[in-house]
């Protein structure tokens, strides 16, 4: 029997790639973190878990340690609702970004680093108005060299041509689809799949509470923070309002503020009050170069009732822990940026997602031990 025995339940954000893309990268990163430290990792082969999850075991024989990880699989779901027509995109991502322009609480958003604002209506700018603002400019010059009409059309195709090689390289169209999505859930439009698929992962979740678990975490990324909502009000009405003091909630990259501040997203508000009231542990980790993530915003700063959760909420510092060049490197792509959560430094970090998941120190000794190299 391993000394150590953690159950580890991930909630992807709004991805269509699914478990094995997600089982790669862990062994990648598991092959780095066991090189940097010197334990000794075994990433085992992906097994089916019926109905919707995927599972691979995790081996630290260092420490003694075995990790249980299950992938909660909701891509199906994703790709049901990953928007695929270029008009249909462009049609909805109007209505979203004015449904959020209108119904955000601007007195609260206005708290929310700037960068993440930039962020938000950037994809939208690119894609609707850079190619009118380009095509404008090079209206006249093209018109009078190629005359009225094939001037306008040049200068139409132009104006595209810039907007889309900007979009594709801020991966635009995947925040697009994600700030769809995002509108959907906040007007209290939740899709039956959706809303079926989170009840059966909270019923899942809180039937591990009963196992013989050492630790059991709950780990959400991005999107997946926003989705944990809905789960873990389930749950705590299910438990009482409390849980264990071996589960945690993990929220990485967290954007729950993004719907928390919808002034129509009634239904989601309740859950989030439930949430914020529960007695629970909760690890909130969010970096402000990362325009995709909420960071250093309590996730419950819309709640009508100060939170009794127990949350410690820190930035990741990959600056701390990275080499300058490769910090300044990655901090210039934004998308691959709001997957550094799940990736190994070039300095081990105590919270270092590896770390964290797979030798045997509990994740309350993780804290500490990041607060004690962070702030002692």
């Amino acid at each position: 029997m391993p000394g150590f025995k953690r159950k580890i339940f991930y909630l992807s954000g709004f991805d269509p790639r699914g478990a094995r893309f997600y089982h790669q990268l862990y062994a990648e990163q598991a092959a780095l973190y066991a090189r940097a430290s010197g334990h000794e990792i075994d990433v085992g082969k992906r097994r089916r878990l019926p109905p919707h999850s995927v599972g691979w075991t995790v081996e630290d024989r260092t420490d003694d340690a075995v990790t249980e990880h299950e992938f909660l699989g909701w891509d199906d779901v994703i790709r049901a609702h990953w928007v695929k027509n270029p008009i249909g995109l462009l049609r909805h991502s109007v209505r979203a970004y004015w449904n959020f322009t209108r119904l955000l609480d601007w007195p609260i958003v206005r708290k929310f680093p700037w960068g993440v604002r930039f962020a938000f209506y950037y994809p939208g700018v690119s894609t609707i108005l850079l190619p009118i603002l380009f095509g404008l400019l090079l209206a006249l010059p093209a018109a009078i060299l190629l005359g009225p009409l094939w001037g306008g059309l040049a200068a139409a195709l132009v104006g595209l041509a810039v907007a889309m090689f900007v979009v594709r390289k801020i991966q635009g169209f995947w925040l697009l689809r994600f700030i769809i999505f995002n509108d959907t859930l906040a007007g209290d439009r939740l899709p039956g799949d959706v809303d079926e698929r989170m009840a059966a992962f909270a019923d899942r979740i809180r039937a591990s509470l009963s196992e013989d678990w050492d630790e059991i975490l709950f780990v959400t990324h991005s999107n997946g923070s926003i989705m944990a909502v809905p789960i873990m009000a389930r749950i705590l009405a299910a438990e009482g309002g409390a849980l264990p003091d071996r589960f945690s909630l993990v929220t990485l990259g967290s954007c729950i503020a993004l719907i928390g501040n919808r002034k129509d997203s009634h239904r989601f508000h309740e859950q989030l009050e439930a949430v914020g009231q529960g007695d629970f542990h909760w690890l909130d980790i969010g970096s402000i170069t990362d325009g995709a993530c909420i960071a250093g915003i309590d996730p419950c700063i819309s709640c009508k009732q100060p939170r009794r959760a127990h949350l410690f909420q820190t930035s990741p510092r990959w600056f701390k822990y990275c080499d300058p060049a490769t910090y300044q490197a990655r901090r210039r792509n934004k998308y691959e940026t709001h997957f550094d959560y799940l990736r190994t430094f070039d300095r081990l970090s105590p919270l270092d997602y590896i770390g964290l998941s797979s030798g045997a120190r509990p994740l309350a000794g993780s804290i500490e031990a990041f607060k004690a190299d962070n702030h002692g």
